[in-house]
């Protein structure tokens, strides 16, 4: 028999090399070998090569839902139009071109000579074709009786968001997050196809829909794979580094429109590559943690050793048993959580209406401030990167800080900075000069402060709840930020009775939300759950990481 190579965490001293006696033999072999995330984590590592290289992979579909759900800056960007004479737009022969002398008649024609001297309607108009030579709503004509149809668009793809959200959060959980993963990759590759294809507007409307209920499901899926692969040393670095490619999803927004100015083509060189995130399928695979969940023991062993193999390790001993009967290991049933569990369970219940209350105020922090900001750029294209550049400094600054203080407070002071940001950007006078670069200041600070609290709420809300309903926690927290972002502009339109009015309205609801965090239990530094019990230790009294390393330690004696 080969030696045993144990990996011993070290306490100063040198790892032994032993021989184990047959009872130990006996123990590690055995089929009815406990298996737990510990014994996954010791076995795989906290952050080896597998980890590293399937982290690396999750980053591009992580970008992914930036870049098929918020194409529509520029898909549906309205360019400078006037009317065109009926006579002159149906002569065949006839090219218009816009005239911007001609800017101020929009949706009504000045009256010919000789004709009664009000205006008539228009129905055939010119478009500025320097910045874009065609997008969605120039093609469609989306504009002046039909103008209300865009806001229809931006509503309808939020509410796919917000259903992506809910049924994928779900759907993971059930199912498994490579079905879930599988699933939204197709429907978001598919729904960006059909969007560049759309003979009409309303089958645009429809593939908006599809693309962003895939994107938003597929995001939500590939966070919480991420995060179930690494240990509790990496967890807070890997759970925030995942929100960067969403913010560089962004900027390759801004780059491909910039260099392709029509829509179709546009939306067909962004969509077409979603295909190839099919192909991870064949190699990534399912979550240890949700197997473990479902009792799928046998699964569970034969990935573990997979990876122990690929990082360079020995195959585990209790893994020798994988090609048995999954029934004959002595497990204890499954827990079988449903969302239901979420809001049946007093402490679960808790948890998610604070978190659900912080998602929410967080979206409508930040749309208050994208509705008040001033004017960052004199282009279509400078003010969205530099408002998607501010994010990458607020991964970064919650990756230093976050395991230093905890989540709660930085949550709690992130929330509290958008929301001042976001009252002050209110009450300050629109003129003279220098008050436009002090609104510049608060806006990018707000924006700032809004997106590290996005990026902690994912965080933290996967921290708090079990694995059987962690897919199903952040789906339903992010649903309830997709009802914040449809109440914004419903928050805004009281700026009719006082300009300030729902900028304070947002601003307050952000620092309340920012107070309330502080009633969660901190989760920083503590391995993530796997059952309701473990989740309702964390913040009690007893700190059950130090029994557990006392526990270890009279072990190794």
């Amino acid at each position: 028999m080969s030696l045993l190579n144990i990996p011993v965490k070290s306490f100063g001293l040198a790892p032994e090399f032993t021989l184990p006696d047959e009872e130990e033999q006996e123990s590690l072999t055995s089929s009815k070998t406990k298996l737990t995330t510990q014994t996954v984590e010791d076995a795989i590592g906290e952050f080896g090569l597998f980890q590293k290289v399937l982290y690396f992979l999750l980053w591009f579909p992580a970008a992914a839902m930036a870049i098929g759900v918020y194409a529509s800056v520029y898909l549906e960007y309205t360019p400078l139009y006037h009317c065109v004479p009926g006579q002159d737009s149906q002569d065949p022969s006839f090219h218009p071109i816009y005239n911007p002398s001609n800017a101020n008649l929009t949706c009504s024609s000045s009256p010919e000579s000789g004709e009664s001297s009000e205006s008539t309607e228009c129905s055939n108009w010119v478009f500025d074709t320097s910045v874009f030579t065609m997008t969605v709503i120039s093609e469609f004509e989306i504009i002046c009786a039909s103008s209300y149809l865009k806001t229809l668009s931006t509503t309808i793809y939020m509410s796919g968001m917000l259903f992506g959200s809910f049924f994928f959060g779900w759907f993971g959980d059930k199912f498994g997050r490579k079905a879930a993963f599988g699933v939204t990759t197709l429907l978001l590759a598919t729904g960006s196809i059909f969007t560049a294809i759309s003979p009409n507007f309303s089958c645009y409307v429809v593939a908006r829909f599809l693309t962003s209920c895939g994107g938003m499901g597929l995001f939500i899926t590939t966070f919480v794979i991420a995060l179930e692969f690494v240990g509790t040393k990496y967890r807070t670095v890997c759970g925030i580094a995942i929100e960067i490619p969403f913010a560089l999803g962004e900027l390759y927004i801004v780059f491909l429109a910039y260099f392709i100015r029509d829509w179709r083509t546009y939306q067909l060189v962004i969509g077409i590559p979603f295909f190839l995130f099919l192909l991870y399928l064949v190699k990534i695979p399912e979550s240890i943690r949700w197997l473990l969940s479902k009792g799928r023991i046998a699964e569970a062993k034969r990935t573990v050793c997979e990876i122990a193999q690929f990082n360079g390790g020995e195959k585990p001993l209790w893994t020798e048993d994988i090609c048995g009967e999954e029934e004959s290991i002595d497990e204890n049933e499954p827990e079988n959580l449903g969302i239901c569990s979420l809001l049946s369970h007093p402490t679960l219940r808790m948890r998610i209406l604070i978190m659900a209350l912080n998602w929410v105020v967080a979206t409508l922090g930040y749309y208050g401030l994208s509705l008040n900001s001033a004017r960052l750029g004199d282009d279509a294209f400078s003010s969205f990167a530099l408002t998607a550049t501010m994010e990458i400094p607020s991964y970064i600054f919650c990756m230093i800080f976050l395991d230093r203080f905890g989540r709660k407070s930085i949550l709690a002071f992130s929330q509290i900075l958008a929301g001042t940001t976001c009252i002050l950007a209110a009450v300050l006078p629109q003129e003279p000069v220098e008050i436009f670069y002090l609104k510049t200041a608060l806006s990018l600070l707000g924006k700032f402060g809004a997106s590290a609290a996005f990026a902690i709420v994912y965080v933290f809300t996967a921290e708090l709840f079990p694995t059987p309903v962690r897919n199903s926690a952040v789906g339903l927290c992010s649903t309830f930020a997709r009802i914040g972002g449809m109440l914004a502009p419903v928050v805004a339109d009281l700026a009719v009775y006082a300009p300030s009015i729902p900028f304070i309205i947002m601003g307050s609801s952000c620092c309340i939300g920012g107070l309330a965090a502080l009633l969660l239990p901190e989760t920083a530094g503590k391995p993530l759950p796997d059952t309701i019990e473990e989740a309702c230790r964390i913040g009690s009294d007893i700190d059950q990481n130090k029994k557990e390393q006392e526990k270890d330690l009279l072990q190794n004696c």
